[in-house]
């Protein structure tokens, strides 16, 4: 297949791309609308040679068609697809920065219960209101009860888990209208049913991705897996559940996928094919 054409319409559509990424504000509607959203990009920890640039062009191609799609909003429901990200402004003044594959819905009464479910990742800022506390609701039957506070929460349903890392102010983490943990001011607890299971300090990784950075620091294989699938809106398929075994540490910034791929390739011993917007790993 002549490819050159592909590359000619990478080489112009890079050119346009800032080197940082845009966190663009997405405001409600009641009819779907074109929102405009920047491809994140990665900066590898290692050289990769000049001639694997033109395999990361050609992935790329589809890569910048994906983050052309339509964003869904409603008066109540906020959404960003894999490969996207946007910042929202709710009625009360809070904001939220949502992760890539990421949904927000508003309570029918959010102008006099502050309520909203979250699946996928937010970084929130709200509004202070000791009178009318905020209450975040996960996939995982675990309610975030804030009245004040910087944080962020990550909470995919595909995930055991839920993440809460706490910047500023206080929260109670509960189950059931039971409190299960207070936390304090830089404190990460990770939450696995009804169990506190480890509570440490904020970690940088945790909050990298508000600055355009996709940062993995001794992460499991499976998380790294699933957190560059939303990243960059591609599939990835493991043939080797060895690959799982794995961990991997790296910061990236400004580059695309296939940087990645060549890096854990060359760190790992992880081999990968690409086929149009599925991606295979094997081992060696």
């Amino acid at each position: 297949m002549n490819t050159d054409h592909i590359i000619e319409k990478n080489r112009k559509v890079f050119s346009t791309f800032p080197d940082t990424p845009y966190l663009g504000e997405i405001r409600p509607r009641k009819k779907r609308m074109k929102a405009l959203t920047l491809m994140t990009r990665a900066a590898a920890v290692l050289f990769i040679p000049l001639a694997i640039y033109t395999v990361i062009d050609l992935m790329s191609d589809s890569k910048v068609t994906e983050a052309q799609d339509d964003i869904a909003m409603t008066e109540r429901l906020y959404r960003v697809d894999n490969g996207v990200k946007g910042k929202v402004t709710l009625p009360d003044g809070t904001t939220v920065q949502l992760n890539s594959g990421s949904e927000l819905l508003l309570s029918d009464s959010f102008s006099s219960e502050r309520s909203v479910s979250l699946k996928g990742e937010g970084y929130f800022e709200v509004k202070a209101d000791t009178s009318n506390p905020f209450y975040i609701k996960t996939p995982k039957d675990v309610t975030i009860k804030v009245t004040g506070t910087t944080f962020n929460l990550c909470c995919y349903q595909e995930e055991q888990e839920v993440k809460l890392s706490l910047i500023k102010g206080s929260v109670e983490v509960m189950k059931d209208s039971r409190t299960l943990y207070r936390m304090t001011e830089q404190e990460e607890v990770s939450i696995l049913g009804e169990e506190i299971i480890t509570v440490t300090e904020v970690a940088e990784e945790s909050t990298a991705w508000t600055t355009g950075s996709l940062m993995f620091e001794d992460t499991s294989m499976k998380e790294v897996i699933s957190r560059m699938e939303r990243w960059y809106g591609k599939k990835i398929v493991v043939n080797d559940p060895s690959i799982y075994e794995s961990s991997f540490t790296g910061d990236f910034r400004s580059e695309s996928i296939g940087q990645v791929l060549e890096l854990l390739r060359i760190t790992s011993g992880i081999n990968y094919t690409v086929e149009e917007d599925k991606i295979t790993l094997s081992k060696e």
